[in-house]
C-alpha cells in the first residue's frame, strides 16, 4: 500500500524515515540499550547499527541485528517490536505480525505493542481485526490522542459512524488544532445524521484551515440533511465564487437546484461539473434527470446510455432510461428497461408502478392490472425516497478520503 495515502497522523505514527515514532524508541533507550553483552559486543551497539541499517533500507542486515539481540535476550519486547515493524514497513504484514503477537505474549497490555499492531491490521485495510488491539492502546493511555484516532477511523473503516464519534471526539479534545480528526469527526457526524453536531464543527475547521473550500461543501451538506435547502444552496454559490473550476462544488449546487425543481440553473452546473470532470458518473445520472424533469428526453437518452454500458447493475440508470424512452413514446422499449430494473430490485415500488404505466400504453390490461396491485402492496415504500446530497455525491463529496484521511477500502 502507498504510505501516501494514508491518514497524516498514520504516516507520522509509521514514520517513513524512521520506523519507530512511538514508544519503542523510548522502550529501547530504556530497556534495550543497557549493559547486556553478546559476543562481547555491546548491545547498544548492535542496536545502534540495526538502526543504520534501517535507515540505508538494507533490511535483511538490520532484521538480523534484532536477531542477535534476541538471541541474547528472548524475552525482549522492544526488539519484537522492532522486528515488526521493520516487517510492516516492507509490507510483509504476517511476518511483522507475528513479532507483535510473541510481544503481546510477554506483556499483553503493553502500549506500544498494542498500537503497532492495531497500525498494521490498519495498513492491511483489516479494521475489524485493528479494533482490539487499539482499545488496548486507548485504555493504556488515555491522554494519548493517537489511539483514539487510529480506532475512530478504524471504525469509519467499518462504516461504523456512531462508535467512532466518542473517540474522534476525545481525540479532537486532546488535540484541538489536528485538523484531520476534525474532518474524520465532521463526516462521522454527517454519515449519523448528527448534522447539528456537523454544524458545531465548522467554525473550528474554519479556523484551522481557513482557505479550503471543502468547509461550505460540508456545511452544506449538513443544511441539506437538515432539509434547510436555501442555506445549502446559500454555502455551495459562495463555494462556486470561492473555486468555480471544482467539479465536486458544481455539481453539489447543480445537485440543490436539482432538488428544489429549479431546472435550467440544475443543467448549468452539471454540465460544468461534467466539463470539470468527464469520469464524473454521478453527475452524468443527475444532468440525465435534469433532462427528464425539464422535458428533455433526447438529451438524457445518450448519457442514460453510457451509464447503462458502465453501470448495467445500478437500477436507477435504467429506471431512468424506461422514463426517457417513455417520454420518447418508445414504449416496448421503456418496457424493457422497466423488466431489468425489476430484475435486479424486485420489490422496487415506483419501477412496478413505471412498468404498470407502460403496459396501460401497450393495451396490455392484464399486465397492468397486475403491475399496478404490486406496486400498490408496496406503497408502505415511499414512492421515490428522499435523496441526500452526501449520499448524491458519494467519494467526491467526501473530504477525509479528498484529503487523504479516510481509511482506504
Amino acid at each position: 500500500m502507498d504510505h501516501r495515502r494514508l491518514p497524516t497522523f498514520l504516516n507520522h505514527a509509521l514514520g517513513l524515515d524512521r520506523i519507530s515514532q512511538i514508544a519503542i524508541h523510548i522502550l529501547l533507550a530504556s530497556r534495550l540499550l543497557c549493559c547486556q553483552v553478546f559476543a562481547q559486543e555491546p548491545i547498544e551497539r548492535v542496536a545502534a547499527r540495526a538502526e543504520q541499517f534501517e535507515r540505508e533500507g538494507r533490511w535483511k542486515e538490520a532484521a538480523a541485528a534484532y536477531q542477535q539481540i534476541l538471541r541474547s535476550n528472548p524475552d525482549s519486547v522492544p526488539a519484537l517490536n522492532r522486528l515488526g515493524a521493520l516487517y510492516v514497513r516492507q509490507g510483509k504484514y504476517q511476518e511483522g505480525l507475528k513479532y507483535y503477537l510473541e510481544a503481546l505474549k510477554l506483556n499483553p497490555q503493553e502500549f506500544g505493542t498494542n498500537l503497532n499492531l492495531g497500525i498494521a491490521y490498519f495498513k492491511m485495510q483489516d479494521y475489524r481485526s485493528a479494533l482490539a488491539p487499539l482499545e488496548k492502546a486507548v485504555r493504556a493511555d488515555p491522554s494519548n490522542s493517537q489511539p483514539r484516532q487510529l480506532l475512530g477511523a478504524a471504525l469509519i473503516g467499518q462504516d461504523d459512524y456512531l462508535r467512532a464519534i466518542p473517540h474522534l471526539e476525545k481525540a479532537a479534545a486532546l488535540d484541538p488544532r489536528d485538523t484531520g480528526v476534525l474532518y474524520l469527526l465532521n463526516r462521522a457526524y454527517l454519515k449519523a445524521d448528527q448534522f447539528d453536531k456537523a454544524l458545531g464543527t465548522f467554525g473550528r475547521l474554519e479556523a484551522l484551515d481557513p482557505k479550503s473550500h471543502w468547509v461550505r461543501l460540508l456545511r452544506g451538506q449538513a443544511y441539506d440533511g437538515l432539509g434547510e435547502y436555501g442555506k445549502a444552496i446559500e454555502e455551495f454559490e459562495n463555494a462556486r465564487q470561492q473555486l468555480p473550476a471544482d467539479a465536486t462544488v458544481r455539481f453539489s449546487l447543480g445537485f440543490m437546484y436539482w432538488k428544489i425543481h429549479r431546472y435550467p440553473e440544475a443543467l448549468v452546473e452539471l454540465q460544468a461539473a461534467l466539463r470539470l470532470d468527464p469520469h464524473f458518473d454521478e453527475a452524468k445520472f443527475y444532468l440525465a434527470d435534469t433532462y427528464l424533469g425539464d422535458q428533455k428526453p433526447a438529451e438524457a437518452l445518450p448519457l442514460l446510455k453510457t451509464l447503462v454500458k458502465e453501470q448495467p447493475q445500478t437500477v436507477r440508470v435504467h429506471l431512468d432510461l424506461g422514463k426517457a424512452l417513455e417520454q420518447l413514446h418508445r414504449y416496448e422499449e421503456a418496457g424493457s428497461a422497466f423488466e431489468t430494473a425489476l430484475r435486479l430490485e424486485p420489490n422496487r415500488a415506483d419501477a412496478h408502478y413505471q412498468l404498470a404505466r407502460v403496459y396501460q400504453k401497450l393495451n396490455r390490461q392484464a399486465e397492468f392490472r397486475h403491475e399496478l396491485e404490486i406496486s400498490q402492496k408496496l406503497q408502505k415504500e415511499k414512492l421515490q425516497k428522499h435523496e441526500s446530497l452526501l449520499e448524491a455525491s458519494g467519494t467526491h463529496g467526501d473530504a477525509t478520503r479528498e484529503l487523504g484521511l479516510s481509511p482506504p477500502r
